[in-house]
């Protein structure tokens, strides 16, 4: 790996994380398609703390707002939930929301990253994220313009744990959760970015921690390159994608996906 290939998959991983078409699926292909030596996984964990640092930085208020409000909240024995902010509860609903993801990758992570980081599963993946995606525009009741709850946040963390097959995307996934389930596609957006922020900060700490053995090859120059160019190209993204929500469905999304999945399988 050279440092054109690090700002190359930096970019990558900035565009593809938050734009429902899978980033982690991204990371597998290009080095695939380009004939560069696949990079070890510890180096897309890297990618993924950088997008999970401008999650932070873009949501940097509005994650202010939520934990002091849930902590004042639960600082103030609420025993009521009825009682808790809008702040407070909406931290509550992150917390229920990150705890299918975190249970589900705690247990199986290992063997999903051994078993699948394989093209032809990407391949699979793209195009039953796709499908997801498609049920949620036809048949979701996003129109409702409801707002997320304690069923809306459990579910949405399930679709979250989706996220671990690389293809499937954790925004594509979850956004198809939140509009199944009554939320419009913005708010569905909002909730996804804020819902990742625990799982994606804390498992790619682990994972790179644990993965840094495997770093050889891998100078800091090159990792800092990977973090830097994924960190601003995924707040362009982030500010993108809410926009383009506003006015716009998921379909050129599905179609992308459906498109890369066909050319893969005759790249194959």
């Amino acid at each position: 790996m050279n440092l054109i290939h690090a700002i190359i998959l930096g970019s990558v991983q900035g565009l593809t994380e938050f734009l429902p078409i899978s980033s982690s699926g991204h990371l597998i292909v290009f080095p695939h398609v380009f004939g560069w030596i696949q990079q070890p996984l510890a180096f897309d964990t890297t990618l993924h703390l950088g997008t999970a640092t401008a999650l932070v930085v873009y949501f940097f208020k509005d994650l202010l707002k939520i934990v002091s409000g849930f902590v004042r909240d639960v600082w103030n024995f609420e025993d009521e939930f009825s009682k808790f902010s809008h702040d407070g509860k909406l931290g509550l609903y992150i917390l229920l929301g990150s705890i299918p993801a975190g249970v589900i990758g705690f247990l199986f992570n290992d063997k999903i990253e051994s078993v699948f980081r394989t093209v032809e599963y990407v391949v699979l993946f793209l195009i039953l994220g796709s499908t997801l995606m498609f049920f949620a525009e036809r048949l979701g009741k996003w129109k409702r313009n409801k707002k997320v709850g304690y069923l809306e946040s459990i579910v949405i963390g399930l679709f979250q744990s989706l996220a671990l097959l690389p293809g499937i995307s954790r925004s594509g996934s979850t956004i198809s959760g939140g509009m199944l389930f009554g939320l419009n596609r913005e708010e569905a957006a909002r909730f996804s970015f804020l819902l990742s922020i625990p799982i994606v900060v804390l498992a790619g700490g682990f994972e790179l921690k644990t993965s840094l053995p495997a770093l050889q090859g891998i100078t800091w120059q090159l990792m800092l390159a990977g973090f830097l160019s994924s960190f601003a190209v995924g707040l362009l993204t982030i500010k993108f994608l809410l926009d383009f929500l506003k006015e716009h469905d998921l379909w050129v999304f599905v179609v992308y996906r459906f498109l890369l999945a066909v050319f893969l399988l005759l790249y194959i």
